[in-house]
């Protein structure tokens, strides 16, 4: 999986934080975070996504939907889809008609679980100055990665205060690159199709398979 491909998959899974806050403590709010997350048998979010690169003239607006049971996900973004039943990654590329498998490794470590376990090991927090978005008071939280190698630089989550609930995402990279996310829909332990986190070849007659296992 390349570089973009990481930051994708770990840009999204921050999608999946959208639960009650009990203190103004950014430990205390990424445990319980993580608490109230995996208490969900899945979670269905929408979503707007801005990259925007001031010094490369880059501003581009889409839209997105994020699938998770476990460490199960779907996501799809900008014409391209992410699915991983847990052990295997498939990335569906329609414009050039291919998929691309890969496994899922203890090293590559983009499970939706293991990230949410390892806020507090994986990232230094803190708990900025409150805002007000869209006319409602919000949190703000800092999250800045332990590890040198990172995709990232650091992350800022906007939590709403009156609905305790995750409303924005910003993530910052090394490249002068911001990437916002706002949630639009957030829904919980929905009905989901059997198949929503499989890739069936059957359907996409004559696509090109590029197995990377």
């Amino acid at each position: 999986m390349n570089h973009s491909a990481k930051l994708l998959i770990s840009a999204f899974i921050f999608l999946v934080i959208s639960i009650g806050l009990n203190a103004q403590n950014s430990t205390k709010i990424l445990d319980d975070l993580s608490k109230k997350t995996n208490s969900y048998s899945n979670i269905k979010a929408t979503f707007s996504y801005k990259m925007l690169n001031a010094k490369a003239g880059i501003n581009e607006i889409t839209n997105g939907t994020l699938l998770v049971t476990g460490n199960k996900y779907h996501l799809s973004i900008a014409g391209q889809e992410v699915i991983s039943d847990g052990a295997t990654v498939w990335t569906l590329l329609p414009e050039s008609n291919e998929v691309q498998i890969n496994s899922v490794t203890e090293e590559s470590g983009f499970s939706p679980s293991k990230l949410l376990a390892n806020y507090n090991v994986d990232y230094n927090s803190k708990l900025e100055n409150d805002i007000t978005k869209d006319g409602k008071s919000c949190y703000q939280i800092k999250l800045t990665p332990k590890q040198k190698n990172s995709n990232f630089n650091y992350v800022i989550l906007i939590v709403n205060k009156e609905l305790l609930q995750l409303a924005s995402f910003v993530i910052y990279d090394f490249d002068d690159n911001v990437f916002t996310y706002d949630i639009k829909q957030f829904t919980t332990n929905s009905s989901l199709p059997a198949d929503s986190f499989i890739f069936n070849e059957k359907n996409y007659p004559g696509i090109e398979v590029i197995d990377l296992r």
